[in-house]
């Protein structure tokens, strides 16, 4: 019933806002009316003769001669009279239609007028502009709501974006601080070269840390814009994964954790080679630095029935809160804890990792819950139905 309530009033709504069946409605009324009147005036213009010819006949019943001159004459009027009626109401119907038709331009043209006003009052000060759709006729209802839904999308993404450029400005002012303040206490006085090289190696991991930095911004923005070109291929996911978890061994053994490999055998993934590793290789280092210690770090892969693949890395620590975990995929967003250290860099791993797997046409998603490993999983979509054979694939690990 509730249904049935609510969908009454919205098609009384569409009707009253509908132009079509307004102008349905209008033209048939439009025609109606001249045909009304052109039968009227007919009859009215018969009557007028008739009425004429009544004196003409005779009383008694007889039959009465009428020239052949003046029926001729009397039909000629009533064809000139007929024609003049008919052009009068030809000319008063389509200046009815003429006018009718400039209005509705007008109405239609007004709600075209009302949405480039709205864009072009839209500017980074003024992204909260809206559309009313009720303000416009039911057909551009659909256009209003799409392009208030492009705005919020606008608007979403360019406070993102504010955010991040002030989280990297943020994350960048730090360590170039540092750095030229230790240059200038190192240049304020003499100093041997041991320790002019002791300095300059100490500045090391801090190029290192901001030249990674801007290579995973420049990445995201290669990546939006669909810069960054796909060399899809077919890749053998033991000899791949398992060379990327000989890579993190090390890392892993000096946090006092394992490193365990789950694959399955003879299996292969589509994907770009350089890609699949930079996204594993952020997962693997996420799931290292924030697993608990003495805890396996579980890297796996395996083949779906359609041919797709998932890579999945797991790790037990503290779990990922629920509002989180819809975010984590967003630029320098970071789940601030206190019982972890300060994880370097502006939080654009997972980012760089939802943009390859947005390349690939595939995703990217979690699950963490207290009690259960938190679990990351890439799923690559099927090869193309004209995809070359499987072979043997080199690639080189990066991070």
């Amino acid at each position: 019933m509730s249904s049935n309530s609510e969908t009454t009033p919205r098609a009384r709504t569409f009707l009253r806002r509908s132009l079509p069946l307004k102008i349905a409605l209008a033209i048939s009324l439009i025609t109606l009316l001249l045909i009304t009147a052109s039968f009227w005036m007919v009859i009215y213009l018969l009557g007028q003769d008739f009425n004429d010819l009544l004196p003409l006949l005779a009383s008694n019943g007889g039959m009465v001669h009428i020239p052949a001159e003046d029926l001729h004459a009397r039909g000629h009027a009533f064809a000139l009279r007929s024609w003049r009626v008919f052009a009068i109401t030809l000319g008063v119907g389509a200046l009815a239609a003429s006018l009718f038709a400039w209005c509705t331009a007008k109405l239609i043209l007004s709600s075209a007028h009302r949405l480039a006003n709205t864009a072009n009052r839209i500017s980074a000060q003024a992204l909260h502009e809206r559309l009313a759709p009720e303000n416009n006729i039911a057909e551009l209802e659909p256009v209003a709501r799409a392009f208030n839904h492009m705005l919020d999308r606008l608007q979403d993404s360019f406070t993102r974006l504010s955010g991040v450029s002030s989280d990297i400005a943020h994350d960048l002012r730090t360590p170039i601080h540092r750095l030229l303040m230790v240059a200038q206490v190192t240049l304020d006085r003499p100093r041997s070269a041991d320790e002019y090289r002791a300095v300059i190696e100490s500045a090391v991991p801090t190029y290192e840390r901001m030249g990674r930095m801007i290579e995973n911004i420049l990445f995201l923005a290669r990546a939006e814009s669909q810069q960054s070109a796909v060399h899809a291929t077919f890749i053998p996911l033991e000899q791949r994964l398992g060379a990327i978890a000989a890579f993190f061994e090390l890392l892993a053994q000096e946090r006092g954790l394992e490193l365990a490999l789950q694959v399955d055998q003879s299996a292969h993934v589509w994907a770009d080679d350089t890609l699949l590793t930079r996204a594993t290789g952020n997962l693997l280092t996420n799931a290292i630095r924030h697993a608990r210690p003495g805890s396996t770090v579980v890297l796996s892969g395996s083949v779906a029935s359609n041919g797709g693949c998932h890579i999945s890395v797991s790790n037990e620590g503290e779990p990922i809160a629920l509002k989180h975990q819809a975010r984590i995929f967003e630029r320098a967003y970071r789940v601030e804890s206190p019982s972890n250290e300060e994880a370097p860099g502006v939080g654009l791993g997972l980012a760089i990792v939802k943009s390859t797997m947005e390349l690939h046409g595939g995703l990217v998603y979690v699950r963490s819950a207290p009690g259960h490993p938190t679990v990351f999983t890439l799923w690559f979509p099927p090869p193309p139905p004209r995809a070359p054979e499987a072979g043997p694939s080199r690639g080189r690990i990066s991070r």
